[in-house]
């Protein structure tokens, strides 16, 4: 009987031991779910994959990389934002997610504040590529040509309202010119375009990679926040004093995420950084590695987004 008691007796402690721990404690104990809010195959989803494959021996799980494109973004930011904060349902940031809400379009999240943002992993590049056989071998080539001739030249991005097309407003704003915006379905128009002389200049994302190594195409800046491995001979737009959006590219989590497990997060994938396969995968697409906690991912999406829709009102006066 006294032993009986004994074993019954240790059997509550343990319970009552085990129900005072907080339930997310084992975290993660079942595969964890990576919401890639772009199509398959495009530099996001690219680098989410690998950088993913990456964390998994930090976290001990499998992590699902499931593509929601659609609605710039919109789609698959919406689903993480109704996710529950378990840390089960995680995501990639680009800055495509905050800036259509610039636009006026309506959305069913906030793009700031229904998210808890576990870490930055890099930057696409954004560079201003012209013709190899243009006369502009320099920015200040192009600029100087655009103040003696307003509304002449013609420049591709992939759409009203990215960064691409932020980026040269802001440029247009602070260098005293003016250009002609001709607008792409997507970045993936931009390269043919300018290649069949449609537009003079075109300031995208790393599509200009392959005719620039083809010595097709010349980079003349980037938007950066220092060069370029891959273009290091290529000045950055701050280096020439003019202000650029970055492209961000970040890991993000649903609102109200459990700080320990946001921070076994952050431990992992900023870890990750460090995987071979992960770097060379960004080398090839020329983006930049940029290792930052949570906390200050947060702090750059807000000036990144105040910055933007200073950029917007201005182009409405």
């Amino acid at each position: 009987m006294k032993f009986k008691q004994v074993v019954w007796g240790l059997a509550v402690a343990a319970s009552l031991a085990f129900a005072g721990q907080p339930a997310n404690a084992q975290y993660p104990d079942k595969p964890i779910t990576l919401i890639v809010p772009w199509a398959a195959g495009g530099s996001t989803d690219q680098t989410a994959r690998v950088l993913a494959k990456a964390a998994e021996a930090y976290l001990g799980q499998p992590i699902v990389v499931v593509n929601r494109p659609g609605a710039s973004t919109t789609i698959g930011m919406a689903e993480l934002a109704k996710a529950q904060p378990d840390g089960y349902t995680i995501g990639t940031l680009s800055s495509t997610a905050y800036l259509v809400s610039l636009q006026g379009r309506q959305l069913s999240f906030d793009p700031i504040n229904d998210f808890s943002y576990i870490s930055y992993y890099g930057d696409n590049l954004i560079g201003i590529a012209v013709l190899q056989d243009s006369p502009f071998k320099k920015l200040s080539d192009l600029l100087a040509f655009a103040k003696a001739n307003p509304g002449k030249l013609k420049y591709g991005t992939g759409g009203v309202g990215t960064t691409q097309h932020l980026t040269i407003e802001a440029l247009q704003r602070d260098a005293g010119v003016k250009v002609v915006h001709v607008p792409q379905q997507g970045s993936a128009g931009s390269a043919p375009a300018l290649l069949g002389k449609h537009v003079d200049f075109i300031m995208e994302t790393s599509v200009w990679a392959p005719f620039i190594e083809s010595k097709q195409m010349r980079l003349l800046a980037v938007s950066a926040v220092k060069r370029s491995e891959v273009y290091p001979d290529v000045p950055t737009f701050s280096e020439l004093g003019y202000k650029s959006l970055r492209s961000v590219q970040a890991i993000i989590a649903p609102k109200g995420l459990p700080e320990n497990i946001r921070a076994k997060l952050e431990d992992a994938f900023r870890k990750a950084l460090n995987d071979k396969a992960f770097q060379e995968t960004m080398r090839k697409l020329a983006m930049q590695i940029v290792d930052l906690p949570g906390a200050e991912v947060k702090k750059l999406v807000e000036g990144e987004y105040a910055l933007a829709k200073g950029l917007i009102e201005s182009t409405k006066k």
